[in-house]
């Protein structure tokens, strides 16, 4: 961590007493007292801790970092900025890893990949799960990074997979198509493309060569999440594009797509045969290019969607959507298929870490735990050693102010954290559940989550299909990287 000078940053990154709490020499360095550095070493088990810095005096009393402390215990240690506090919690424990062995082919050198989201449906076998792949290999190409699509012919699809013996069997691929009667402009057939919607709002398509313009396909879908409804048997995914929340059902077709006030007029005019329902608030219309929606999840009683944008929203600019930390999760009744809540979740703060910059912290995925409390995967861009963001936490949206129709909505990227707090804006309480960058795990998109049950939670990597890049020669790269599904143990019981 970076050396901090507030209060809160001090206590945190820098010192803390033997006892874990150091109020005491917080008042000291706030004076202005001494603090004199000291080679002392800490032992525990038998073994010398490594400190991030060195022990200090100050007034008499030695004082150590307390995450070096609190880790060597075997302890997460959170510093709840909102409520100025530290939470030392015992450290989880990865209890399995399964990996995609055998991808299927797709084309030339690229094979299936994944994956964005994860489900566990009560009643299916614990080792059983639903996830999705995005909109399909994809790449940047030349100066201006093109958006290429090396694999136009791809179909968005949900994977339903077994994970066992440290192996990830696929049991069903269920391929997205519109309903019977009706073609897809782009691949005239049913089935729908991963490409981008309309000319303007999303980026333009090229083949793999990055010389040849595509065709835009207002029913493409970039899927991101996955969620079910057990009062209707259905599959809801969030899609970044538009953005948009897309019902399903179990066999791929796609019954709706919920989209933000303006763009129904907009995807119809362009050709789309989907059904459309403008239903979202209008300022959703203003998500960064490839930044729309991330998460979803149903609560358990099967009332309430919820969806999160995966990083602030270009509101009133991309600059000022960059720089800010509040996130926004929206809450829908699934019965009225009306949205009833809008709240802020405030990412963590970039400064307080080494090569983090601020727009890359994002929320990849939702899992909800009642119809006020969500995990919340939480993560940077950052992968192996110098991942730091990596976190699941749990908020609590109980106590959190609505801000749907709000004054507050129209502008919440603008506003500061100080300002947020001086409009008496609650966001959602987090307390870190697992900080599973803590645990070693290699890859920078943590993108899936699932709760198999209290004590057990189940991640998933996003590979890119493999996709690095191009070279000199403007060759698309592909490189072996494996999508992986984690089996976390906590030694705690969600609640």
């Amino acid at each position: 961590m970076k050396q901090m000078g507030s209060r809160a940053k001090w206590m945190m990154g820098s010192l803390a007493a033997l006892s874990l709490l150091a109020a005491q020499g917080v008042d000291a360095a706030e004076e202005g007292l001494r603090a004199a550095a000291v080679k002392y070493g800490i032992w525990s088990g038998g073994q010398q801790v490594s400190l991030e810095k060195d022990p200090v005096v100050i007034d008499g009393s030695t004082y150590v970092p307390l995450r070096s402390l609190g880790e060597a215990l075997g302890k997460q240690v959170e510093w709840d900025e909102w409520n100025g506090a530290i939470r030392l919690k015992d450290r989880p424990e990865i209890a399995a890893v399964h990996t995609w062995k055998t991808p299927g082919t797709l084309t030339g050198d690229l094979k299936e990949g994944g994956f964005s989201g994860l489900l566990h449906l009560p009643g299916d076998p614990e080792d059983t799960f639903y996830t999705l792949a995005d909109r399909g290999p994809n790449g940047e190409f030349g100066k201006d990074k093109l958006r290429t699509f090396p694999d136009a012919g791809y179909v968005p699809r949900i994977y339903k997979i077994k994970a066992a013996g440290g192996g990830i069997q696929v049991l069903e691929t269920i391929k997205l198509h519109l309903p019977a009667g009706r073609s897809d402009k782009v691949t005239g057939s049913p089935g729908i493309s991963g490409l981008p919607n309309v000319d303007g709002p999303d980026e333009v398509p090229y083949d793999a060569s990055g010389t040849q313009q595509l065709a835009y396909d207002p029913d493409g879908l970039d899927l991101e999440g996955i969620a079910y409804s057990p009062s209707d048997d259905t599959f809801w995914l969030a899609d970044e594009y538009r953005p948009s929340l897309v019902q399903v059902k179990r066999d791929g077709t796609i019954l709706g797509r919920y989209v933000p006030q303006g763009m129904k007029e907009l995807l119809e005019k362009a050709g789309a045969q989907t059904e459309l329902y403008d239903v979202l608030p209008g300022v959703y219309a203003k998500r960064i290019s490839n930044r729309g929606f991330e998460g979803v999840s149903i609560s358990p009683d099967g009332r309430y969607l919820f969806a999160s944008i995966q990083s602030p929203m270009a509101v009133p600019d991309k600059k000022t959507g960059e720089a800010s930390r509040a996130l926004r999760i929206l809450k829908l009744e699934l019965a009225s298929k009306k949205v009833v809540g809008e709240y802020l979740y405030v990412a963590e703060n970039a400064e307080l870490f080494e090569g983090v910059k601020q727009k890359d912290i994002v929320i990849s995925d939702l899992s909800a735990l009642s119809e006020g409390v969500l995990l919340v995967d939480e993560r940077d861009k950052n992968a192996g050693a110098e991942a730091q963001i990596k976190r699941i936490y749990r908020a609590d949206f109980s106590q959190a102010t609505n801000l749907l129709g709000t004054e507050h909505s129209e502008k919440l990227e603008a506003m500061s954290i100080a300002e947020i707090r001086e409009k008496g804006i609650v966001p959602a309480a987090k307390e870190l559940i697992a900080d599973v960058a803590q645990l070693g795990y290699p890859y920078e998109k943590l993108e899936g989550l699932a709760v198999v049950d209290k004590q057990t939670l189940v991640i998933v990597n996003d590979n890119d299909f493999g996709v690095d890049g191009y070279d000199a020669q403007g060759k698309l790269q592909v490189k072996e990287l494996p999508t992986e599904l984690y089996l976390i143990r906590l030694k705690e019981e969600l609640r």
